[in-house]
């Protein structure tokens, strides 16, 4: 069994603590594409892409939320009981607070597949091109009048599912692409 992922709240503080620029969501959705994208991911690849505000104090140590947010998240990358999930905001925050933060999270996905050298993600197979723009869709998601009830909480979490099965098509495309060409670039 796969131990869960940190606790928003903890993340963004530790995130903050460290002079990040980025949020807890933004920060996951980075780290979910690079371990898409990049074999052999290590914490400090990540992390490097993750802490460069101009606040960051470099001998600062990791927070351990950030540590076990890599490695619960690699767990559930290696698992093949389809337990991956999204990092994102407690059912309990306002669905404007929740539905901005999976914007953040598709922008820093797309950031990964990028640092991961997806040059021109239309030319990846299958729907990974019509997920790509619909998760640059959603990263434009601020702003909204969104009421707190059963159909917007319902859509809310259609599109937290959407994302999440996307992800494991990718993780699993990126998987057969490696096993194909061996250690070469897929990109």
């Amino acid at each position: 069994m796969t131990e869960s992922l940190p606790d928003f709240d903890l993340v963004a503080d530790a995130l903050h603590a460290q002079g990040a620029d980025t949020d807890p969501a933004e920060s996951h959705g980075l780290l979910c594409a690079m371990f898409c994208t990049i074999q052999g991911l290590d914490v400090d690849s990540w992390l490097a892409m993750v802490l460069t505000g101009p606040s960051r104090d470099a001998l600062a140590p990791t927070p351990e939320s950030l540590l076990t947010l890599f490695e619960e998240t690699r767990k559930q990358f290696d698992s093949e009981q389809f337990d991956f999930h999204l990092l994102l905001p407690h059912d309990e925050a306002a669905l404007a607070v929740r539905v901005e933060a999976l914007g953040h999270w598709c922008q820093g996905f797309l950031t990964g597949l990028a640092a991961g050298g997806v040059q021109q993600p239309e030319n990846l197979p299958g729907e990974l091109p019509e997920i790509i723009q619909d998760m640059l869709e959603m990263s434009r998601a601020e702003g909204y009048e969104l009421e707190d009830d059963g159909e917007d909480e319902a859509a809310y979490a259609e599109l937290v599912e959407y994302l999440r099965m996307g992800v494991l098509l990718f993780r699993e495309e990126f998987r057969r692409q490696y096993a194909k060409a061996g250690e070469g670039s897929i990109h």
